[in-house]
């Protein structure tokens, strides 16, 4: 992948935001695992962290994180994009499970994973984790009962929010939803001036990293739109015969 990219610290600032709208929809991403592992280092990212994908190269991605107000790299593989609040790619069941299990999800908090393999499967947070699979039909509609399916993955989550019609529990909302935009986010400490000393494969590779800081105003006009969570795609629904 090349040389490891320079981390730069971002100056601080209060952000609001509600279910991942502090990110554009094409642009959300989830830290799945803390980066650097704490056996290396303090982590700059941690599991569960909400993130905005500034640029991505095929292994690196250049994000800003939502909590922390620094723009840094992670690997994609410590990653997830995220669509909708809740879609989230290549997401194994496993790492689903470590997710929902996080502090700041409920009973009914949710995501829905697309593997590699394109298929699809719904997590909700019961007593346990529990896994639904979403099948497509050839016209491209989508069931996870075969008495009931939707035009799109939108129609389907609108549909279970409101009732459980056979899962475990009503889904209340997408996996570590943001908080209320009423609330202020907590500040956090700057991490700045730092040495890694990274394990890539081909060696032990250490290299100072300097930690500059810089205006955030320009992110500003990215934290603009607030979005609710409840869809208002009107759902369609058809019974299968």
């Amino acid at each position: 992948p090349g040389n490891f990219p320079v981390y730069l610290a971002k100056e601080k600032k209060t952000i609001y935001f509600s279910c991942c709208s502090a990110v554009s929809e094409k642009e959300a991403a989830m830290v799945l695992s803390d980066y650097p592992a704490s056996d290396v280092c303090e982590p700059i990212f941690h599991a569960g962290e909400w993130l905005r994908v500034l640029s991505d190269d095929g292994y690196w991605l250049k994000v800003y994180s939502i909590q922390t107000r620094e723009e840094n790299y992670i690997p994609n593989s410590h990653a997830a994009k995220v669509y909708h609040g809740w879609l989230f790619e290549g997401v194994e069941r496993v790492k689903a499970e470590e997710l929902l299990r996080l502090p700041g999800n409920r009973v009914g908090s949710f995501l829905i994973r697309v593997s590699r393999r394109g298929t699809y499967a719904l997590s909700v947070r019961h007593r346990v984790i529990m896994h639904y699979r979403i099948f497509r039909l050839p016209n491209n509609w989508y069931f996870i009962s075969p008495r009931l399916t939707f035009q799109c993955l939108e129609d389907l989550v609108s549909h279970y929010s409101d009732v459980a019609d056979g899962l475990c529990c009503v889904l209340t909302g997408p996996c570590l939803a943001a908080p209320d935009p009423s609330q202020n986010l907590p500040s956090l400490p700057a991490r700045m001036g730092r040495s890694w000393n990274f394990n890539r494969g081909a060696g032990d590779r250490h290299q100072s990293r300097t930690l500059s800081r810089s205006s955030s105003t320009r992110m500003e006009d990215a934290f603009n739109s607030v979005q609710s969570f409840r869809l208002t795609v009107k759902h369609k629904q058809h019974t299968f015969m």
